[in-house]
């Protein structure tokens, strides 16, 4: 994959935003139509669940005639300004800041009905306020600056419920991801508290016996999507990365879930696990996001040339909103949904497509698979300084991954394969050592004496 070619297309998408001051369409800014207002049924929920529905999913006339305005969320300004460990791409800072609601959060900048709560135009919520905190932090504005001191007063004291953080404070509906982002910001904004801690026991707890997590717990939140999981599993990791323990096992079994059931065969996302469906453009975004944090750069690569290809549109220098399964492009413009996810992912493959050392080397083995050596090995030595250059997330999942296949070979008398993947595990125990990596003993039962990373 060319890596020029991929800045050029991220540079083209990215001057569009900007020439439209980021201001676009969204797939649920339907209830902001002037038509729609005017008719005032908009009084009844299930005619503005009627309305949403009809924008979404008509074609982009109706939009048109709906006369819905162009609106800056703030949501996209925190995507391009750094937020989720994406690249700062653009100074959002002071935008950002003006864009806070009294209450210390942020919102959708338009009115909002979803089957289990409504929304009124800029109400703060969960996710919009977690991604701007990210942004601001991460493009360098301190803890104890009064922007960030009123967005943790609203998460700690307005989100929280017993257990978890809810998406908005007049509701007490339970989404995981949401609850999960509204725990990382406020241990980012004031360090380790009981109430993140609490979240994320509660999330680690709802992890399905295959490794997934539903939506939220209401009836109708029980599907499984790629870009949710994604969320799931990058915030985990983060929060192993700032010191909390006991995240290992869930971490490896959601990678190995998300691999396994949010990708298809040829290696490209899925919106819905395991379900070849109309694929959104927000689902390949985060794919891309994932597979670079957990050390998968083949996957990632394979997953942006794709993109390039087939998603992006050079005549109008914007990204398709998706592919439908029949493999008709959603031609539909959305500044946040597509655009500034799109941005957002490409961008960190590309900064991770700096290290031509780390690509060359990764596209000998796959760090997804258990990590096995013939002996003698020819591509010992690539290998080897793949493990070096691997991301301390995907280093732990692959000693996991690769310790479940040992013991399994030991349990069918698979000997040789038992051999090889031994070769595999001593091999990333000494390289864990030169990295400064803490091994803990294990009760792994195919060696006498074997370890696993804390």
């Amino acid at each position: 994959m060319d890596r020029d070619r991929l800045i050029d297309i991220r540079d083209r998408v990215l001057a569009g935003m900007i020439a439209n001051d980021f201001a676009g369409a969204d797939p649920f800014d339907g209830l902001e139509s002037a038509l729609f207002r005017a008719s005032g049924i908009g009084r009844f929920r299930l005619a503005r669940l009627a309305w949403l529905q009809a924008i979404n999913r008509g074609p982009d006339f109706l939009r048109k005639a709906a006369n819905i305005p162009q609106m800056v969320n703030p949501k996209t300004l925190a995507l391009l300004g750094g937020a989720a460990q994406g690249v700062v791409l653009c100074d959002m800072r002071d935008r950002l800041r003006e864009m806070q609601n009294p209450d210390g959060g942020w919102g959708y900048p338009f009115e909002w009905q979803a089957r289990a709560f409504h929304a009124q135009r800029h109400q703060s919520n969960a996710i919009v306020t977690s991604f701007v905190v990210d942004a601001l932090m991460e493009s360098g504005l301190a803890t104890d600056h009064p922007a960030l001191r009123q967005a943790a007063g609203f998460t700690e004291n307005k989100l929280w419920h017993e257990g978890y953080f809810a998406y908005f404070d007049h509701s007490a509906v339970e989404i995981h991801n949401a609850s999960l982002w509204a725990a990382f910001a406020l241990h980012r904004m004031i360090g380790p508290n009981g109430k993140s801690e609490r979240a994320v026991e509660r999330v680690i707890n709802a992890q399905k016996v295959d490794g997934s997590w539903a939506y939220g717990t209401r009836s109708h939140h029980q599907f499984v999507d790629g870009f949710h999981t994604g969320y799931v599993l990058d915030l985990l990791d983060r929060f192993r990365a700032s010191g909390m323990s006991g995240l290992d096992d869930a971490i490896a079994r959601g990678w190995q879930f998300y691999r396994d059931q949010c990708f298809d065969a040829d290696g490209l996302p899925r919106s819905f696990a395991g379900q070849e469906r109309y694929l959104d453009s927000h689902a390949v975004a985060q794919a891309m996001g994932t597979l670079v944090r957990f050390g998968d750069i083949r996957g990632a690569v394979r997953v942006a040339a794709w993109v390039a290809d087939t998603l992006f549109d050079p005549t109008r220098d914007l990204f398709f909103a998706g592919i439908t399964k029949g493999g008709r492009t959603d031609r539909r413009n959305y500044m946040r949904w597509t655009q500034a996810w799109m941005v957002w992912g490409l961008s960190i493959m590309i900064e991770s497509m700096g290290s031509k050392l780390l690509v060359k080397a990764m596209s000998t083995f796959d760090p997804t698979n258990p990590l096995s050596f013939t002996h003698p090995d020819p591509n010992r030595s690539e290998i080897e300084a793949a493990l070096r250059a691997l991301p301390e997330p995907a280093f732990r999942a692959l000693f996991d991954i690769t310790r479940s296949a040992a013991s399994r070979a030991k349990v069918q008398g698979e000997m040789e394969t038992l051999y090889g993947l031994t070769r595999g595990m001593k091999t990333l125990q000494r390289i864990g050592g030169e990295r400064g990596i803490v091994f803990m003993k294990s009760q792994s039962p195919f060696l006498q004496k074997s370890y696993r990373l804390s």
